[in-house]
């Protein structure tokens, strides 16, 4: 979530992108931001001019409840969400419509290639002009997306503009999560004490009935977790009978509420992660990446939360196809849980190289695995061990079933100079 100023950070990084991206077309020219009217007051160079035409809050954001944004230590109340509205127009020089229209064109492919706005962008772009502005660090990503108007829509813009209609573009970025300024009353914490009936004689600060955590533990000495987990969380005050396990993520709309598993202890409580055979569902309703986790008390006006603790859930591969091939060049059908939403980061690992991803189905259903296909090159024979990295969070090959462990064997390629 961000400050005041990040629609205006929205508004210069935009600026930045497309002047980086075009400055063999610009030439001389530059990238302004004025209302249309006021735009073109030199006609020797090429120009763009970016435009803010619309703010509004986003609907999804104006539901959310506040249990889904309490944080320790900052507001109790839900942040506002906007989307931004931009018209952009190319200018030729000495008003060329034909290089006015290439500027445009190549505008367009820019964005196409590029729908998110990165942190490192953001940064860049804010970090003279902007300097208080932290809009690069708000979890919630910043997508670019076209805008289908009419032609009768658009010429409404320019009508209300007062400014004389030239052909030009119009695009959203969603969502910019501002933080509400309104402080949240938060207890002071006790002194730490040493428990000995807390592991390793931890010390954990708590306020006084407050849930607090201090470590998460995975089985297998896993670095992420994977669907069906048994978590272990330690911290103090972990037996409240109406404690709950929340996690969000920031392509998700909702946070994900679980219950403890029977007979938690002050110091400690486990919570299981759903398995796809008991809930379906899964497939849509959670994603592969980083979440934040806490424990949460709800409380008569408002949620009583501990810190935030990093969980990274791993992707899984139902299948891989296929799993037997000639060297060359491969294409590789991969199934996976859960669904894989389209502004989210894929790579296959092949075993040490990288491969982007090329398509994403869209499921039918909700309940549906989505499938993913890459195309790889010049694959020499051997086996290779498939991982899925989603979000920098990297499927987990390994059959914890055997002993020792193994890389299971439904997750392995194996190319051959004859698969036959």
């Amino acid at each position: 979530m961000s400050n005041s100023l990040a629609i205006a950070a929205v508004t210069a990084t935009l600026q930045n992108l497309l002047f980086l991206g075009l400055r063999d077309e610009l030439g001389s020219g530059n990238i302004t931001t004025l209302p249309p009217d006021k735009a073109r007051s030199n006609q020797d160079n090429q120009q763009v001019n970016l435009f803010l035409y619309h703010a509004q809050p986003n609907p999804a954001w104006l539901n959310r409840p506040k249990m889904t944004q309490v944080k320790q230590g900052m507001t109790d109340e839900p942040p506002l969400g906007l989307d931004l509205f931009y018209l952009i127009s190319a200018y030729g020089k000495n008003d060329d419509e034909i290089a006015g229209h290439q500027l445009l064109g190549r505008i367009m492919s820019l964005l196409h290639d590029h729908k998110i706005l990165t942190p490192t962008e953001i940064a860049a772009a804010t970090q003279n002009s902007l300097p208080e502005s932290n809009l690069h660090e708000q979890l919630d990503g910043l997508s670019i997306s076209p805008q289908s108007l009419s032609f009768e829509d658009i010429s409404k813009i320019w009508q209300a503009l007062q400014a004389q209609y030239r052909t030009s573009a119009a695009y959203q970025v969603s969502v910019v999560v501002l933080d509400s300024s309104i402080p949240v009353k938060v207890a002071l914490p006790v002194l730490p004490q040493t428990n000995e009936n807390t592991p390793n004689g931890s010390r954990t600060f708590s306020s006084i009935g407050v849930p607090a955590l201090n470590k998460i533990q995975l089985p297998h000495g896993q670095r992420s977790a994977q669907f069906g987990d048994i978590l272990t969380l330690q911290g103090s005050f972990l037996n409240n009978p109406h404690l709950s396990v929340r996690l969000l993520h920031p392509v998700l709309e909702d946070s994900l509420l679980l219950s403890p598993l029977d007979q938690p202890t002050e110091e400690e409580l486990q919570v299981q992660l759903p398995t796809p055979d008991e809930t379906p569902e899964i497939a849509s309703q959670w994603v592969a990446g980083f979440y934040t986790l806490s424990v949460v008390t709800p409380q008569a006006e408002y949620v009583r939360t501990s810190e935030e603790f990093p969980l990274a859930i791993a992707p899984q591969i139902l299948s891989i196809s296929p799993q037997a091939a000639t060297v060359g060049n491969l294409t590789i059908e991969i199934t996976c849980l859960p669904q894989v939403r389209p502004t989210q980061r894929v790579v296959l690992l092949l075993g040490d190289r990288g491969i982007p991803v090329q398509n994403i189905s869209t499921p039918d259903s909700p309940t549906d695995p989505s499938t993913l296909t890459f195309r790889v090159s010049n694959v020499p024979p051997g086996d290779y061990v498939v991982r899925l990295r989603v979000d920098g969070v990297d499927s987990i090959p390994v059959d914890f079933a055997t002993s020792p462990s193994e890389f299971a064997d439904n997750q392995i390629i194996r190319v051959r100079e004859n698969a036959g």
